[in-house]
């Protein structure tokens, strides 16, 4: 992700925190670092940390969120490769299973998906095609991926390349939040330097699905230990706004 992609994914945390919590204090809000967006408030400036919250390492070499991102990375390779081609826009949905994968990889399968997409266009009059490793394409199909659909739309001007996933959800558990706070407290000091008060926004339920938790019952009662002034946890799912219990010793 960029670092404009990030602060506008940032900036979007924080648009939906000011919609949903009520007195959301007035004033001028600026994009920063450390912390991510400074408040004035006239009389002192309030500070907002945004961090989205993953799931720990699963014992695979890359964590989920790199695995995803390196999923990413091959399915734009592949539409890259599919537009230079010169082949008509379509629509296409790639299934690629959940492994690590070396970034070394991600070209050759690229290819190998485009070869698969350029054989699969729908003809005229055709909506959709799915491609999956059956007896007859099982040689010719790469080992990391599950199926690839291809379809073509009236109007379709440019392609469109997507990665289809699952997984499993886990609770929002008490050790998951902790860790969110313990790794934003080795910079607590240097977000207090450029204001008077900071909080910290969790996002969970994300664009990514290593950010996706179920629900956040078991923190609802818990008491956190931080120096932040007021800790939230957005769930963007369902749009819900859980403020924490904190204290300090």
């Amino acid at each position: 992700m960029t670092r404009t992609a990030k602060k506008d994914l940032e900036r979007h945390y924080l648009d939906r925190v000011k919609a949903m919590l009520p007195g959301f204090p007035g004033g001028t809000v600026q994009p920063h670092e450390e912390p991510d967006f400074l408040v004035n408030l006239g009389g002192g400036v309030l500070g907002i940390e945004i961090t989205e919250l993953h799931r720990d390492p699963d014992g695979q070499l890359l964590p989920l969120q790199a695995r995803e991102a390196r999923r990413d990375d091959v399915i734009e390779a592949a539409r890259a490769l599919h537009d230079r081609a010169g082949h008509p826009p379509v629509d296409c949905q790639v299934h690629l299973k959940d492994v690590t994968m070396h970034r070394d990889r991600v070209q050759p399968l690229a290819a190998a998906i485009a070869e698969i997409v350029a054989a699969n266009i729908p003809a005229d009059g055709e909506l959709v095609r799915f491609v999956e490793p059956t007896w007859r394409t099982v040689a010719g199909f790469p080992d990391e991926v599950d199926y690839v659909r291809v379809a073509r739309y009236d109007g379709l001007t440019e392609s469109f390349f997507g990665g289809a996933g699952h997984t499993w959800l886990q609770p929002l558990a008490l050790g998951d939040v902790q860790r969110a706070l313990d790794a934003k407290e080795g910079t607590f000091d240097a977000y207090r330097r450029s204001c008077d008060e900071a909080w910290l926004v969790i996002a969970i339920d994300g664009h990514r699905m290593s950010t996706w938790f179920d629900d956040p019952d078991q923190v609802r009662a818990a008491v956190f230990k931080t120096r932040f002034a007021r800790v939230f946890v957005l769930r963007n799912f369902n749009g819900t706004l859980l403020e924490l219990k904190t204290a300090w010793p």
